[in-house]
């Protein structure tokens, strides 16, 4: 009886014995909730009105996408009304991605504005994509990243008193 491995019983320890990378914030000397503000187009905390999930895409390999309701309670930056309508997927060790917004709860959310697209990286591999969803180049809010200090309000207190004095979104009729 032979104790070599063959070469698809090796590989497959191998994948077996890599562990998954988990995303890595690098915080920058002095970084907080205000300079945050800098990387995205909106900050601004509301509660979770409706959670929608939208259709799977093969090419994402079962990684979920949502579109997210808040009622805006109150805004740092950008120009929101009082509802806002976020895109998020869920979260992976690219560290995009915040699928985990409940409906009812309270949150500080980070979002930057971009234009709907698909993203393909070098190679051909598809990242990410909206344009099955909504139509090429119309501006979208997508969640910041899991380096924002953005979450669920109780939790981001220290955040919420470093961003400072907020505005109210304007009511509409």
């Amino acid at each position: 009886m032979s104790s070599r491995l063959g070469p698809v019983t090796f590989g497959s320890l191998l994948l077996i014995a890599v562990p998954a990378l988990a995303c890595t914030c690098v915080d920058a000397k002095g970084s907080n909730a205000r300079t945050a503000m800098a990387d995205v187009s909106v900050v601004f905390r509301g509660t979770v009105l409706e959670r929608k999930t939208l259709p799977q895409r093969i090419e994402m390999r079962g990684r979920g996408r949502y579109t997210i309701t808040f009622r805006v309670d109150q805004f740092w930056k950008g120009s929101v009304g009082e509802n806002a309508i976020v895109y998020v997927v869920d979260s992976g060790t690219d560290c995009l991605g915040d699928g985990g917004y409940e409906v009812g709860k309270n949150y500080l959310v980070y979002a930057g504005e971009q234009d709907v697209r698909d993203v393909i990286l070098e190679g051909g591999f598809f990242w990410y994509g909206w344009t099955d969803v909504l139509p090429k180049g119309t501006k979208m809010l997508m969640s910041g990243t899991a380096c924002t200090p953005g979450g669920e309000t109780p939790s981001v207190r220290k955040a919420i008193r470093e961003l400072g004095k907020a505005r109210i979104p304007a009511k509409t009729d």
